[in-house]
């Protein structure tokens, strides 16, 4: 611990140095030990951290094909899933994925089942997972944390120190509000029967 806050104030005295730009304000002392108190707090969740950061790539979004539900996708449902994707990927869209069941308890007690979308523009293809809660299906709360993680991007303010400290706070931010286990998850038989009597309307 000591050898980290060593480390940041040497970073912090550095930064001190650096020219800053002209519609950029110097940080006050105040500001400093801010971002050190910060920053101590974030060195003592490490271990929590880390195991949030590993179960979040557990449940890094991907193709799945098991388990599969019963009946598979809908030409409703189809329809439903590329007016969603649209919004987040290329309209072109290669492939949506076997419907699956077993949400992880991440997704919330109402989570039937999910679906993952593939689409290629410009030689680069993109994913995106889906998740069917309350008969309609949405972009999982899952999808939706690795989305804001993976915009995430280093600042350039002038200032080494600020810019460090920035990146850190976004991705420790995430990890306080990666979403918990609540809840039961909807029992199979009401997976089947909800989705049966869908399909007869």
């Amino acid at each position: 611990m000591r050898v980290v806050l060593g480390l940041a104030m040497g970073l912090m005295l550095a930064a001190g140095a650096w020219p800053q730009s002209a519609d950029k304000k110097p940080l006050t002392p105040d500001q400093y030990r801010a971002m050190l108190d910060d920053r101590r707090y974030w060195w003592e969740q490490r271990k929590r951290y880390q195991q949030i950061s590993q179960r979040a790539l557990e449940l890094l979004p991907g193709r799945r094909n098991t388990p599969l539900r019963e009946l598979n996708i809908s030409d409703g449902e189809v329809r439903e899933v590329q007016a969603i994707a649209a919004g987040y990927l290329p309209r072109d869209l290669v492939n949506i994925s076997p419907v699956v069941t077993a949400c992880p308890c991440e997704e919330g007690p109402t989570c039937t089942a999910q679906v993952y979308v593939l689409a290629t523009a410009k030689g680069k293809t993109s994913g995106l997972q889906l998740s069917r809660m309350n008969l309609a299906w949405q972009v999982g709360v899952v999808q939706k944390w690795w989305l804001r993680r993976a915009a995430i991007q280093r600042q350039n303010t002038g200032n080494a120190f600020r810019d460090e400290y920035l990146y850190e706070k976004a991705v420790n931010d995430l990890y306080e509000e990666f979403p918990a286990c609540l809840g039961q998850l909807v029992p199979p038989a009401q997976i089947v029967s909800s989705t049966k009597s869908q399909e007869k309307k």
